[in-house]
């Protein structure tokens, strides 16, 4: 009985790191052209200024799932070394999506900025369970902290 409710602590612990981390919609007012001007926020200047730490911090609830650093092993979702500039779904060893395998998405930090907001609505069908970021700023440090994290060097 008690694996049983460690299982489910842990399933609820994995879970929460993934919870938005904001209110619903329905409680802030925002309107549809507001959410609208908040999507095409200037991801490069939200870049030029971005937050590393604040990055690494919201990295965190990420990190359960990714590994970040070159020969680490995938976990639940993919290794990210090196994922900048690659073709979505080719890490090699991970057994992706079909949705995300045969897309013709390739990571940039505007490909990244869109995916992070609400991968189920960037690409349907793909089996990433997290409901996204969804401040632009908060986008834009995880962003720049990643290209950080997963640059590979001496290649």
């Amino acid at each position: 009985m008690r694996v049983v409710w460690l299982s489910a602590f842990a399933v609820t612990f994995v879970l929460s790191a993934c919870a938005p981390e904001s209110t619903p919609q329905s409680t802030t007012g925002e309107s549809a052209a507001e959410s609208a001007a908040i999507a095409e926020v200037d991801m490069e200047s939200l870049l030029a200024t971005a937050d590393l730490k604040r990055g690494q911090t919201l990295f965190l609830q990420c990190r359960a799932c990714h590994s970040l650093e070159a020969g680490e092993p995938h976990k639940v979702g993919p290794n990210l070394s090196g994922m900048f500039g690659r073709k979505a779904g080719l890490a090699e060893g991970f057994a992706y999506s079909p949705a995300l395998s045969e897309s013709d998405v390739v990571w940039t930090p505007e490909s990244l900025n869109a995916w992070l907001e609400r991968p189920s609505e960037f690409l349907p069908g793909n089996r990433m369970v997290f409901i996204g970021v969804k401040k632009p700023v908060d986008r834009a440090n995880l962003i720049a902290y990643l290209q950080q994290a997963t640059a590979q060097t001496g290649q």
